[in-house]
């Protein structure tokens, strides 16, 4: 990743599709348009804001799910129109600024600093623009936040949700920022609130006194002392790191019905292949591994390596290989069925 920007005069937006694969599904079939609707396959991948509102959300077992609220309807997880769609929201983010930073295949950070002014105000003006156009021309609700740093923007983008804007100018920022409850702040997980809170820091404010050593001493990572110190005062994160060449490319097919069949499993395992190399596109990088991933009835997942003996982008090697891992699994003899199956290919980080 290569790091732009960061000065306290960034302005920045952070856009993010709202329930993005549900939104996606909504869009293409208008008779789920206002129906508490999920996608599946096996466990809710993502609820509508209709199926929230009852209670539903992402990481259920979409069986338990279905069982308490029988008014859900349930769409196929559609991955590769995921992608297709994602690749057009990313690309009109970088038609606004070529600084753009993805966080998900949903959500970026866009550096506006240098658009219009520069002014907190004109980015917001920005991303109203920017909504705008993602719902006229792909369909798709988008909230965002606006602010001088990622902390802020992404909180903002949080409080917009779903289908609004928050622009925070320095004023607020400057009178919200202390009274930020420290589990709020972006990365801080359960175990470091707790040592925090057992230090008697509850909110920003609390931090003012420590240092970076003095946290560290209460087993916070030194990474982030350093974050929590800089935003206590003000000089947190926004810096955009470009995305390098992706290190990696893959594919994944939920099978439906999960089943231990030797001719579906093999059958959804080459299509993966040849998908994968498909969106090498014009990368000429070879492949110098690869791993079979599966996913059991029971969301039990495996991966196995395969063995490359050199690199390659030739298919028909690649198939052999990835079938000789999958029959390293032993997947027909364990019992329980195959849900999803999935291959990953590493490439070089140097391009020839």
């Amino acid at each position: 990743m290569s790091g732009v920007g960061g000065s306290v005069d960034a302005v920045l937006i952070h856009a993010d599709a709202d329930a993005f694969f549900a939104s996606v599904e909504q869009r293409d079939f208008p008779h789920l348009r206002g129906r508490p609707m999920v996608v599946g396959p096996q466990v809710v991948a993502c609820a509508s804001y209709e199926a929230r509102a009852l209670g539903v959300h992402a990481g259920m077992p979409l069986r338990q799910a279905v069982r308490r609220w029988p008014e859900l309807v349930v769409a196929d997880f559609r991955g590769e129109v995921y992608e297709a769609v994602s690749a057009e929201l990313l690309a009109m983010f970088r038609d606004v600024t070529p600084l753009v930073e993805p966080g998900s295949m949903e959500e970026a950070f866009l550096d506006v600093s240098a658009l219009d002014g520069g002014s907190v105000e004109e980015a917001g003006r920005i991303a109203a623009g920017l909504r705008e156009r993602a719902r006229r021309e792909l369909g798709l609700p988008v909230s965002a936040g606006v602010a001088r740093a990622k902390l802020f923007a992404k909180l903002a983008s949080r409080r917009a949700k779903p289908d609004g804007l928050v622009v925070v100018d320095a004023e607020t920022e400057a009178r919200v920022r202390p009274r930020l409850p420290v589990s709020d702040l972006w990365g801080v997980g359960p175990a470091t609130t707790a040592r925090l809170h057992d230090a008697g820091i509850v909110h920003v404010a609390d931090l003012v006194g420590w240092s970076v050593d003095g946290l560290v001493e209460r087993r916070v990572a030194r990474a982030m002392a350093r974050n929590l110190v800089a935003i206590r005062d003000g000089v947190d994160d926004a810096t955009i790191r470009l995305p390098g060449p992706r290190k990696s490319i893959s594919s994944t097919r939920s099978l439906g019905r999960a089943t231990r069949q030797r001719s579906v499993v093999e059958e959804a395992l080459r299509d993966n292949v040849v998908r994968a190399m498909e969106r090498l596109g014009d990368d000429a990088r070879e492949p110098t591994r690869l791993d079979v991933h599966l996913r059991y009835d029971d969301q039990h997942a495996v991966i196995q390596p395969g063995s490359l003996d050199e690199p390659t982008r030739d298919v028909p090697t690649l198939v052999g290989a990835a079938l000789a891992a999958l029959g390293r699994t032993a997947y027909e003899e364990d019992g329980r069925g195959v849900a999803m199956v999935g291959v990953s290919f590493t490439l070089p980080t140097r391009r020839p």
